[in-house]
């Protein structure tokens, strides 16, 4: 087995890897910028759909809340037997009745202290702390979706120039090998380029692994089918996107936050609840009262006895003081929570507001054709080297240099769109 021999054996398997994940034929395609999945995604993500009954039950228990206890009626006292001792008793009406003895009594719980309607507020503020966490799980979810998409159209572009590349350094490598075998280069240039384009394909097959992942996820939150391969339309960053970001002031953007922010309102939401609970556990140390009437045949010096009465506990021992307590330090709890949480919220705003700056000064240092540019320069070098107008190092030197400037312009787009992201979600709206 000759030293060629296993390089040649690596680039048999790499290149079977790539033609297995690239070259079959898809299943079947999906199309679409990242506009139109967004929307399919909102419409079918089913964790969305299940969130969203929560604000349904929270509905439900406002309309518990609402209604009255219900009265109780009991029927005691009736006699079993009759013996001796016991006095004859007519009957009601008829044959009814008759020698029977039995109570009947009507009893109905009556809330005090407004129980009712504070009972109502909480469940009240219950919604709206469901309704506040169903939009932060949306914004939460919409960030992770665009971050998907994102990754997924850096994939794309990575994977179409890394695959250009290394069609030109195969290229190159036939070119080499014909040159070897005539005796005008050294083998250790030849296998130079070898291993060039071996470490290509392994970022080929490396970039597909990482498209299939994002794929996978993106599918999951779309909730459509595993076959189903989906190509993004890149809706290319332009001026006016940029300038919505760089140009915003920054006061605006902590005025929205203030306003819109999902943690914030959650928070707030909290807050109300709690103090909500304190009204409710506060109301609870003045006793109910149960009024009821009743009516006793033969339980008394009368056949048919009418009485009425009412009831209700001494508030001797329990005032319910140990649960307004913590209902009140649950208060003060949330309140200093929510003052965090609007601390931190600022804090992210900064430094994301800063960050996109950054990043979009960074893009703007690219020229409009510079993409072009490097794709012609690494056409010239590969023409040059054959040329012999360059040195095999000055051609390696220049192709990293040109490969490394095209990933940093493709992730500085991502990053540009992984910040928007981040800031949208902390003002709490799209701008």
């Amino acid at each position: 087995m000759t030293a060629k021999t296993p390089i040649l054996l690596v680039i048999f398997f790499l290149s079977s890897i790539c033609s297995v994940s690239y070259g079959q034929i898809k299943p079947d395609t999906l199309r679409i910028y990242p506009e139109e999945a967004e929307q399919l995604f909102l419409r079918n993500n089913l964790s969305l759909i299940a969130e969203r009954l929560n604000i349904d039950q929270a509905n439900a228990l406002i309309l518990q809340a609402k209604v009255w206890p219900n009265p109780n009626l009991s029927i005691d006292e009736i006699n079993l037997n009759r013996n001796s001792t016991s006095e004859s008793i007519p009957p009601l009406f008829g044959s009814f009745a008759r020698n029977q003895q039995f109570t009947v009594q009507l009893e109905q719980l009556i809330l005090t202290a407004r129980k009712r309607k504070k009972n109502i507020s909480l469940e009240v503020s219950n919604k709206q702390l469901a309704e506040n966490t169903f939009i932060d799980f949306l914004q939460s979810l919409k960030v992770e979706f665009r971050t998907l998409l994102a990754n997924l159209l850096f994939n794309q572009e990575t994977f179409s120039d890394l695959e250009r590349q290394a069609q030109l350094v195969n290229k190159l490598v036939k070119a080499q090998e014909a040159q070897l075998q005539e005796g005008n280069i050294s083998q250790a240039s030849y296998l130079r380029l070898k291993a060039l384009e071996i470490e290509l394909l392994s970022e080929l097959n490396e970039t597909s692994e990482e498209r299939n992942k994002l794929q996978s996820n993106l599918k999951t939150l779309m909730a459509i089918s595993g076959s189903t391969f989906i190509v993004l339309n890149d809706n290319k960053l332009n001026e006016k996107t940029i300038n919505k970001w760089s140009d915003m002031p920054y006061t605006a953007l902590l005025e929205m936050a203030d306003h819109h922010n999902s943690q914030l309102k959650i928070a707030n939401s909290l807050k109300e609840v709690s103090s909500s609970t304190l009204a409710v556990e506060k109301a609870k140390r003045i006793p109910d009262l149960t009024v009821n009437l009743n009516y006793d045949r033969n339980g008394s010096t009368m056949f048919n006895f009418f009485g009425a009465g009412i009831s209700f506990d001494l508030p001797l021992f329990d005032r319910n003081k140990g649960n307004i307590k913590y209902a009140t330090i649950e208060m003060k709890k949330q309140e200093q929570l929510t003052e965090e949480k609007r601390n931190a919220i600022r804090n992210q705003l900064d430094e994301a507001y800063k960050n996109i700056r950054q990043r979009i000064q960074l893009y703007r240092s690219f020229d409009a054709n510079y993409l072009v540019q490097l794709e012609k320069m690494q056409s010239s070098i590969a023409n040059n080297l054959l040329g012999r107008n360059l040195s095999l190092l000055e051609f390696l030197d220049l192709f990293d240099s040109f490969k490394s400037n095209k990933q940093l312009y493709y992730k500085t787009k991502r990053d540009i769109q992984l910040q928007a992201c981040e800031l949208t979600y902390i003002i709490g709206k799209d701008l």
